[in-house]
């Protein structure tokens, strides 16, 4: 379905970012290298990824469209959060256009390539190894993981679920953090508009076999305004954010064939939603263990137990059309949930042509929410808990297989089960304490088999080719099984029989050097998602009334279910440039193009044809760095997003937007560096949401002008 697209407003532009680009592009082409470096050869090495295949490859041997980011990519960025740093990628994106510094945590479902966009993710998140998803409602706390103590990202676009399992659908994200080295002293103080303040600090040392990491992390924002300005009335105040995280590794050699390490975190926040009665909290911890040996067969053995405890509160209200006045309409005063897994995998080279891998693993989940609802009379009348446990469980098998150095092929399969029991709902009156609803749920159980294949053909050394054909697959939240959820006046009601997702796809892809310092990649995809789960519309409220399931829906607003669809299309392009004229400059370009279709929709027809919501079809990214330790560190990154669908029934339109971003550095002296970047450098307004009836929707914005600058400094 085409979508309508306007004329872009001369304040939203984006030609003059866009030139501005292009120029300094072409003088970093033809500008000479500092005559310092004139003489120095610049080594390019071989990133080393895990992600893609669960075993170490070189980036190059991988066959698969994987993009890795380094510390020092990290550094050049303006972004103050890991989701804002990855929204350069084009195929990243949560649920929300809004930065995590301010969102809902339940906004922050993370998808690639618009598989299915929502606040549940489709991507599987991981750090050092071990799921970062909510184990409840599968959205990701992006603020967990500062970005100080990150060593590298791995992005995996396509599917991942024969290795990976659950959530991997459209592909995997792995934040890997830094291991100990000898006396490492950290600290970074910024300060920024809005009352910004972030603080980093990590230290580690090595003890002969014994290495040991800490490090912690407090930041503070005013925030901003979330609604559009013409339309705020006198509740409309700041969202805010303030959180604190502590992480701390151990590691310990005992020999050159064994490594045991244990790790952990902490991490609280508060969070304003921009009405003085919205607000969310939560307190996580982590901890896991692992050991990594070789025994005498040469085989490699790793092993992974972990556990998430984390509890979570947020409280919701209804607002009044001008604006002016609100009144409590849910509170979740406490959501907690806790996450038990492990994981044992095994590699080993066979016959120098067959790199075998296997494994299993195993997680545990128990969640609820406990809430108040239908506010009425200047109080709650209702009190609901919900909820329930997962069991998740796979096995895989994988062989990357080298018939000859120019040919690869990599042929794996997993078998997952997936089990909900002890699912239950109970309703009571507050007023009299009678029972009103008390259900409990049959257990389910359901099987999927997740099988890839793919080929990788280096015909040059400047050329290779690479294709692969996929299965994924998704079990249904707690969130999505048990919890209903109100917005305003709608009301959303959970589905206990809820199946899971599974999706098919596959990609081809070429990359190029066409010269020295200058690669190409294209790579098309296809994917078809079976059974997604979206909120369907079941009735509209004419007037207060029970409206089943949801029960009392209040005037004008909707009763809407969580349902599975049959199918959904996404196929696209993507096209990624990088060129270093030499070794001062640096050029990129990134392009993705999205299109999406609901195929087939029996419980809500006039779905079918229809767009997938939140998917623009065009977005591309352009970056330009230039790194001079004597004079200057710079880098400005343009960033396009097209026009979407707010809606899954394509009536209301989020206008597309393009903003720039700057990062400025400069060492002062030895171990100490300078720095100010610069967010949204125009100040352009662009939409993030829009809720209520086509022609009469609330907008809410995204972040305005950021400005945070300070001192980074090792010992």
């Amino acid at each position: 379905m085409n979508v309508k697209r306007s004329k872009p407003a001369l304040s939203r532009s984006p030609i003059l970012p866009f030139i501005l680009l292009f120029a300094l592009g072409s003088l970093a082409a033809e500008a000479p290298e500092p005559a310092k470096e004139a003489s120095e050869e610049v080594i390019q090495l071989e990133p080393v990824v895990v992600t893609a295949t669960r075993t170490e490859q070189q980036l190059k041997d991988v066959p698969a469209n994987v993009t890795v980011y380094t510390k020092e990519d990290i550094e050049k960025s303006a972004a103050q959060t890991v989701d804002d740093f990855l929204r350069q990628l084009p195929g990243f994106s949560l649920f929300r256009r809004s930065s995590s510094l301010v969102a809902h945590p339940t906004t922050q479902g993370v998808s690639l390539r618009g598989i299915g966009p929502s606040g549940v993710s489709r991507t599987l998140v991981l750090l050092d190894g071990v799921p970062l998803n909510d184990p409840f409602g599968g959205w990701v706390y992006w603020s967990k993981v500062p970005l100080e103590s990150i060593e590298q990202i791995e992005v995996v676009k396509g599917g991942g679920s024969s290795v990976w399992g659950n959530y991997a659908l459209g592909g995997v994200i792995h934040i890997i953090t830094k291991r100990p080295e000898k006396r490492t002293l950290t600290f970074l103080g910024e300060g920024g508009n809005r009352g910004t303040v972030n603080l980093d600090l990590f230290a580690s040392d090595l003890w002969g076999p014994i290495g040991v990491a800490v490090g912690g992390n407090y930041f503070h924002t005013n925030g901003y305004e979330v609604i559009r300005e013409d339309q705020r009335g006198t509740i409309d105040i700041n969202a805010n954010s303030e959180h604190m995280t502590f992480n701390g590794k151990l590691e310990y050699t005992l020999s050159e064939d064994a490594t045991l390490s244990l790790q952990g975190s902490y991490f609280t926040e508060d969070r304003g939603n921009g009405t003085p009665l919205t607000n969310n909290s939560t307190d996580a911890g982590y901890i896991s263990g692992g050991a990594d040996f070789k025994t005498p067969d040469g085989s490699d053995w790793k092993l992974d137990v972990f556990s998430h405890l984390q509890t979570f509160q947020s409280t919701f209200s209804a607002q009044d059309p001008d604006r002016n006045s609100e009144r409590p309409a849910l509170d979740q005063f406490d959501v907690p949930s806790t996450a038990v897994g492990t994981s044992l995998q095994w590699s080993k080279q066979i016959h120098e042509s067959h790199l075998m891998t296997a494994g299993t693993d195993l997680r545990w989940i128990d969640g609820e929410t406990n809430e108040d609802f239908r506010f009425m009379g200047g109080q709650f009348t209702r009190r609901r808990k919900a909820g329930g446990e997962q069991q998740l469980a796979g096995v895989f098998l994988q062989d990357i297989f080298t018939p000859t150095p120019r040919w690869q092929v990599t042929v794996g399969g997993r078998l997952d089960f997936w089990r909900s029991f002890d699912g239950s709902r109970v309703e009571q009156n507050l007023q009299t304490g009678a029972i009103t609803r008390n259900d409990t749920f049959p257990a389910r159980d359901r099987l999927a088999f997740s099988p890839r294949l793919a080929v990788l053909f280096r015909a040059t050394d400047d050329l290779s080719a690479r294709s692969s054909f996929y299965m994924g697959f998704r079990a249904p939240t707690l969130n999505e099984l048990y919890r209903p959820f109100r917005v305003r006046n709608d009301i959303t009601e959970a589905n206990e029989t809820l199946d899971p997702e599974r999706l098919i796809g596959g990609e081809v892809g070429v990359d190029y050097f066409f010269f020295d310092g200058f690669l190409g990649r294209l790579t098309g995809f296809w994917n078809e998602l079976k059974d997604p789960v979206a909120n369907v519309t079941i009735a509209k409220a004419a007037s207060s009334g029970v409206i089943p399931p949801c029960g009392f829906v209040p005037a004008g607003g909707s009763c809407r279910q969580r349902q599975n669809l049959e199918r959904s299309r996404i196929r696209g392009i993507e096209v990624e440039l990088e060129y270093r004229p030499n070794s001062s400059w640096v050029m990129s370009g990134s392009y993705l193009f999205n299109d999406t279709e609901v195929l087939s929709a029996p419980n809500q027809p006039q779905l079918e044809g229809n767009q997938i919501a939140q998917v623009p079809e065009h977005r591309f990214t352009l970056i330009l760095s230039y790194s001079n330790p004597d004079i200057l560190n710079a880098t400005i990154e343009g960033r396009y997003v097209g026009e979407q669908f707010e809606n899954d029934l394509n009536s209301i339109t989020l206008d597309d937007f393009f903003v720039v971003n700057l990062q400025l550095s400069r060492q002062i002296m030895k171990g100490w560096e300078a720095f100010l970047g610069v967010e949204n450098l125009f100040n352009t307004t662009y939409e993030v949401g829009k809720t209520g009836t086509p022609g009469n929707e609330i907008v809410t914005i995204g972040a305005p002008l950021l400005i945070h600058g300070g001192i980074q400094a090792q010992f």
